[in-house]
């Protein structure tokens, strides 16, 4: 990540000219992103990657070694500015309960998946296939499956939330990014580019989970 975080200011071999304008790192993550998610980690070479980044032909490995720690880098910073959106809107929110932090959320989660289409289709690329990426994807998921974990636990105690394993949960909540990732069929479908959907996802799946006879289910507006 060090090297990766020089990219702003250092220059090297291969690159364009020393006057061209340098994109700055949230750019260079960006670029990587699409790009992993529209060509797959194997099928993209890193001459394809400099490319889409608009740099010289040696810049990936000058400044992050290999393809695979680029790939690291992308996804570290995707993930993680997921995270830190969804804990800010918690944190904002301030909610009082566990359902209401349930709730909270996942209304969070996927107004925050909604604005990364192309982190949602690197995901469900590396999701089929047993690897260390995958293992690295899981990790970096961990603080939301831990700030979650515990409040779903006790709502399935309750009885707040139906009688499901974490799994269940975690794919029900977030498959349905599916629909943020897949444009060009959504598009056939019928969804705009700029569809301002997330909320009524987020309310259909939320009110898949609850209980139907709980009484704290009208919290889930319609």
């Amino acid at each position: 990540m060090a090297a990766g975080r020089n990219a702003q200011t250092q220059r090297g071999p291969g690159r364009p000219p020393a006057d061209a304008p340098l994109p700055d790192l949230v750019e260079i993550h960006q670029r990587g992103l699409e790009a992993f998610a529209e060509l797959g980690y194997e099928a993209v070479s890193v001459r394809q990657l400099n490319e889409r980044l608009g740099m010289g032909h040696t810049f990936i490995h000058d400044r992050y070694g290999s393809k695979e720690l680029f790939w690291r880098a992308v996804t570290e910073s995707a993930i993680r500015d997921t995270t830190d959106e969804v804990m800010a809107a918690l944190a904002k929110e301030q909610p009082a309960d566990d359902l209401a932090l349930l709730i909270a959320g996942v209304r969070a989660f996927h107004q925050a998946a909604s604005g990364r289409p192309h982190l949602s289709r690197v995901i469900d690329y590396e999701a089929g296939r047993d690897s260390p990426r995958l293992a690295h994807l899981y990790r970096l998921m961990a603080p939301l499956n831990d700030m979650g974990r515990p409040a779903f636990d006790r709502l399935v105690r309750q009885g707040t939330l139906r009688d499901i394993p974490w799994y269940l949960f975690h794919f029900a909540v977030t498959k349905p990014m599916a629909m943020y990732g897949q444009g060009p069929l959504a598009r056939m479908f019928g969804r705009s580019d700029d569809a301002d959907d997330h909320t009524l996802m987020s309310t259909l799946v939320l009110n898949g989970l609850l209980m139907c006879n709980s009484p704290t289910e009208a919290g889930v507006p319609r």
